[in-house]
């Protein structure tokens, strides 16, 4: 078994966990940040490491929103 941890802000925590639900991924919240974020524990087997890559990426495109966000609410 595999493990990797995530490090998840709280403004997208609903759509982590969806995208984790949809990807049948085992996890566990493991702590929480300095920042307030989220620490996600997912347990994969090798066979799954797609899936692992999918969610790595969905969280990138995740935060990458959030900094957009802020950037135009500091622009305004």
């Amino acid at each position: 078994m595999r493990k990797v941890s995530f490090e998840v802000p709280t403004e997208v925590i609903g759509e982590f966990s969806e995208k984790m639900l949809e990807l049948e991924l085992s996890n566990s919240i493991t702590g929480k940040t300095d920042d307030d974020e989220l620490e996600i524990e997912v347990s994969y087997e090798k066979s799954e490491s797609k899936q692992v890559d999918e969610l790595e990426e969905y969280l990138a495109e995740l935060i990458s929103e959030i900094e957009e966000e802020e950037e135009n609410e500091d622009d305004n």
